[in-house]
C-alpha cells in the first residue's frame, strides 16, 4: 500500500479494526468513504493501484466475481432491482468502483448527480450502518 494514498490509508485502518464489508486476497469492500448513503459501498484494490490499466492479472481476474457478489447482496438487502456502479479517480488516484441503489426516489442521472455533489439529504447514518451490516453478513454467507 502507498503511504500517501488516502485510500490505502483507511484500507490499513479498516484491516485493522476488521472494518471490511468483505475482504479477498485483493479487493476490499467498505461503506462509501465519503458519504454514508444507505447500501453505497466502495470496493477498492487493497495494494495501491491507480485505475483499472494498473490491476495485475490476480485483480483483474477477481474485479467481476468480487463485484457481481456485492451487487447481489446489495440488491438483496436493499430489496432493489438496480444497483449502481461509477468509478473516476478524479479525487483520490486509487483503483475503487463505487456501487449502490438509487434511493430517495431519485434515480439514473440525477441521482449520481446528488452523490457526486456529495448532497447531505441523502445521508442516513443508522440506515446506512445498518444496511452495512446486513450486507456483510450476506456477502460471509455466500
Amino acid at each position: 500500500m502507498n503511504t500517501s494514498c488516502t485510500l490505502c490509508d483507511r484500507a490499513r485502518t479498516l484491516h485493522a479494526s476488521n472494518g471490511w464489508v468483505l475482504e479477498t486476497a485483493c479487493w476490499g469492500v467498505s461503506p462509501h468513504p465519503a458519504l454514508q448513503v444507505p447500501g453505497w459501498v466502495a470496493v477498492q484494490t487493497l495494494r495501491h493501484t491507480e485505475g483499472l490499466p494498473t490491476l495485475n492479472t490476480d485483480e483483474a481476474r477477481t474485479l467481476g466475481p468480487v463485484l457481481s457478489r456485492v451487487a447481489a447482496a446489495l440488491a438483496r438487502a436493499m430489496e432493489t432491482k438496480h444497483i449502481y456502479t461509477y468509478s473516476l479517480g478524479e479525487r483520490v488516484p486509487h483503483t475503487h468502483i463505487l456501487m449502490g441503489p438509487p434511493g430517495h426516489g431519485v434515480r439514473g442521472g440525477e441521482f449520481l448527480d446528488r452523490l457526486l455533489r456529495r448532497d447531505q439529504s441523502l445521508v442516513d447514518q443508522p440506515t446506512a450502518e445498518r444496511t452495512a451490516a446486513d450486507v456483510a453478513a450476506l456477502l460471509a454467507g455466500s
